[in-house]
């Protein structure tokens, strides 16, 4: 496939980088492969790199389509094994039995400020969770049960489930991880009254639409901030967009300036958000998900939560079988702790470390 040098400034979104981004201290910015969007565009730029390799377009076209095609197919065919199973079955008519109790309990706060009962609220959520006792298995579960149309009520539910979770692997008492799904179910509740066409829009929102979005945590914190429930939901709402780096919003806070219970929801949330399936892109390799996240765990999350967490999910794919970026096809066997996006994988006789093959990684779970 040839190549080609542009100018940052002549980048395009959906160029894709045929070598590695390094900053001047020889530090890798982007990783080759990146498909570039404006944000990653802009990144480059401030950081006074004027030019960069990419694919030529008109070659990359019909290749990554095929690729990408077979990428998703591949990982399609590993959820839809899951959907034919009795375990898979069972946890979707307990979820679609509470899920409209879920979504009527959330409509009642918000359409007539009702005052929150949350023994009521999180009941059904305790009841997804308490026939489903494997809670790696739970992952793959909410993978398999994405729709197109995936909408806030049913984001706020997985968030709920994730984050108890998190709250088990990280030994947390039941009063706190009751809590913790409490957070999560009311977490965008604001999303509620933002307009269905910015929620279910399948590009890019514009500059204002972005605006209105944003206004999601404010518009659920006044909800919220008058019902007799647990400062940390409250603080849960309205902070679970804020980055540890102070890149977030409403308020740009740092790490030691954002609440426990708003970090762990954060983790939820993007967890969530990324695995969902969308009208412009297919299923994610799970493996694809924790890279992205982990880029992220020294800067936007904070590690003391992300880690535990992206080595749990990474843990829960240990003895799957899984498919190569060069196509070969093999067995994960171990999980790297200091990268844990690349495993070790046995192939055939052979033994390979994602970690130390530079280029190399996993494409699909099979």
């Amino acid at each position: 496939m040839s190549e080609k040098i542009i100018f940052i400034f002549d980048a395009k979104e959906g160029d894709q980088l045929s070598e590695d981004v390094n900053t001047p201290d020889g530090k890798i910015l982007v990783k080759k492969g990146t498909i570039l969007d404006y944000d990653i565009i802009a990144n480059i730029s401030n950081h006074h790199i004027l030019e960069v390799r990419i694919y030529d377009n008109d070659e990359l076209e019909d290749n990554q389509s095929g690729i990408d095609s077979k990428r998703n197919t591949e990982n399609e065919k590993y959820f839809d094994k899951i959907r034919k199973s009795r375990q898979f079955k069972k946890f979707k008519k307990t979820y679609d039995e509470n899920i409209i109790d879920i979504k009527d309990g959330l409509n009642e706060v918000v359409t007539n400020n009702s005052p929150i009962d949350t023994d009521k609220l999180i009941e059904g959520t305790q009841q997804i969770l308490s026939e489903n006792n494997n809670s790696l298995q739970l992952f793959d579960m909410l993978h398999s049960m994405r729709q197109f149309d995936d909408l806030t009520y049913v984001h706020c539910v997985n968030v709920a489930l994730i984050s108890s979770i998190i709250g088990q692997w990280l030994k947390y008492s039941k009063e706190d991880i009751r809590i913790l799904i409490i957070c999560g179910l009311l977490h965008d509740i604001g999303k509620l009254m933002i307009p269905n066409e910015i929620l279910t829009k399948p590009g890019r929102l514009t500059e204002d639409e972005y605006k209105i979005m944003k206004q999601h945590v404010n518009l659920g914190y006044e909800k919220l901030k008058n019902q007799n429930i647990d400062m940390r939901i409250k603080e849960a709402c309205l902070l679970h967009h804020e980055k540890c780096d102070g890149t977030g919003y409403p308020f740009g806070l740092k790490s030691e300036s954002i609440p426990v219970s708003a970090k762990i929801i954060a983790i939820a949330d993007v967890y969530d958000a990324m695995t969902a399936a969308r009208v412009y892109r297919g299923a994610l390799c799970p493996f694809e998900v924790i890279e992205t996240m982990h880029c992220d765990a020294f800067t936007k999350f904070d590690p003391k939560y992300i880690l535990p967490f992206l080595k749990n999910v990474a843990s829960s794919y240990i003895h799957n079988d899984v498919r190569l970026s060069d196509g070969r096809t093999g067995k994960v066997i171990l999980i790297n702790d200091n990268a844990l996006s690349q495993p070790v994988v046995q192939c055939g006789d052979t033994f390979v470390d994602l970690s130390k093959e530079h280029g190399l990684k996993v494409s699909s779970i099979l």
